[in-house]
């Protein structure tokens, strides 16, 4: 270990230092020598300053707006170093000179406020630094990028159903959080119908229902922490119609024993009784006769074996009441041999589960459409499995004039032209009868489309 030794003597009232000398090397190897002795030629100047800058260089990504930072300016010599200036050459970037010029004492510092803002810049500090009084230091900001957003269900030119539907949309963004993004749904013409946050993956969903019938634009746009904004449009369009879960129960129109069972939220027409007849229609909305798929499901049974129900399209312009014939009439028919009526103008399909010879075309449980609520007048026809008694079944039935189509659990029963008029405005509704004997008539999970959009 390099050790130097000393002593303190007095000499002429002062003290002095003197050298006694050195162990295991000699002292002129570490430039350690007697106070008395002379130093070397340049020693003094030895001391000089030395700027360094923290941070040496600024890069910043996804920048909103401004950010404000700082530029450390130290003095790392042995000698004081003068800071005189700092000029910035370049865009979106500024420091406050308001500190300088300075002086800093060696191992001191100062601290510029710098803001940076979306450009490329070189930030130069000059000093009293003899071998560097220049340090420039490169600056750049890019700024935040706009989010990314795809619509990934409808697709674009898609109808859309009754009912209602779920929205999706995908987003990406390379700055911030993905569930940081707010994304907001508007239709043209309903206007915005949902605003709401991406999920951690990504997915964005939006809930449609209960929108205007007809074409739509609707645009999904994400937008950032930083306000950038991005859109993704699709053109749909929005069959007409609606569902039982949709229509205000005060705006149905119901008559005879037909009623709404608020227990099991269904419509019943008939309970087991004889010689009653009921029926129901959805007045809030009308739809166009000659274009349009109903969808229900239907119950019949309990009772003794009659008579059936009715899907019926009513003639807004043409009617004079909402209940048709008891009998074989089943609520919509009339002026037949088997019921006085009266008959409801518009189209009727019928499902008959009790044989009236003056008006059925077979004894079997059978489809029959007619219009005007001619009951004795089959315009097409088809016979039936048993449908009392069995249960829940579903009934679709599409109208395209002059086609007719009708399926019951999944089977096509009718799907034929029908000739006679299909074109007028019409309310929706169910009618049903019993006469000597007896049947409950139920219907359920009512869905009606107007098929206005080209599919």
């Amino acid at each position: 270990m390099l050790r130097a030794e000393v002593m303190m003597i007095g000499w002429s009232g002062s003290w002095r230092w003197v050298g006694l000398g050195c162990l295991g090397i000699a002292c002129s190897d570490y430039n350690i020598s007697d106070k008395d002795e002379p130093s070397e030629p340049g020693e003094a100047e030895d001391a000089v300053p030395d700027v360094v800058v923290d941070p040496e260089s600024f890069a910043i990504t996804g920048l909103c707006g401004t950010e404000d930072t700082e530029l450390a300016v130290i003095n790392v010599g042995l000698a004081d170093l003068d800071v005189f200036d700092v000029i910035v050459d370049g865009r979106g970037w500024s420091v406050d000179t308001s500190p300088l010029p300075v002086v800093l004492a060696p191992g001191l510092s100062v601290e510029l406020p710098v803001t940076a803002g979306v450009g490329s810049a070189t930030i130069h500090i000059d000093t009293s630094d003899p071998d560097e009084p220049r340090v420039s230091v490169p600056a750049d900001a890019a700024a935040d990028e706009a989010p990314l957003i795809a619509i990934t269900s409808p697709a674009d030119g898609a109808v859309l159903p009754v009912g209602g539907s779920s929205l999706s949309a995908s987003v990406l963004d390379s700055e911030d959080g993905l569930d940081e993004l707010e994304v907001t749904w508007e239709s043209d013409p309903d206007g915005i119908f949902a605003i709401d946050f991406a999920d951690a993956s990504g997915a964005a969903t939006a809930n449609w229902s209960g929108r205007t019938a007809g074409p739509h634009t609707i645009t999904a746009t994400v937008e950032d922490t930083c306000g950038n904004a991005t859109s993704a449009v699709v053109e749909v369009c929005q069959d007409e119609g609606y569902t039982s879960d949709e229509l205000d129960l005060s705006a149905w129109q119901f008559e005879g024993s037909a009623e709404w069972d608020t227990t099991n939220d269904w419509l019943q027409l008939t309970a087991v009784e004889s010689e009653v007849v009921g029926s129901a229609f959805a007045t809030d909305d009308v739809v166009s006769g000659d274009n349009i798929e109903i969808r229900f499901n239907f119950y019949m049974g309990d009772g003794t074996g009659a008579d059936g129900i009715s899907l019926t399209a009513l003639d807004v312009d043409r009617m004079s009441g909402f209940l048709g014939g008891t009998g074989c009439g089943l609520g919509y028919g009339g002026d037949a041999p088997c019921t006085e009526g009266p008959a409801l103008p518009g189209w009727s399909i019928e499902v008959d589960t009790f044989y009236n010879a003056d008006a059925d075309p077979t004894e079997e449980d059978h489809l029959m459409f007619t219009f005007d609520g001619d009951v004795d007048s089959a315009v097409i026809w088809s016979e039936l499995p048993e449908m009392e008694d069995t249960g829940w079944h579903e009934m679709v039935v599409t109208v395209a004039d002059p086609n007719v189509r009708v399926e019951i659990d999944g089977v096509v029963y009718l799907d034929e032209v029908a000739s006679g008029h299909f074109g007028f405005p019409a309310y929706v509704g169910f009618t049903a009868g019993t006469g000597g004997e007896t049947n409950r008539h139920l219907i359920d999970s009512l869905e009606v489309t107007g098929s206005i959009c080209d599919n």
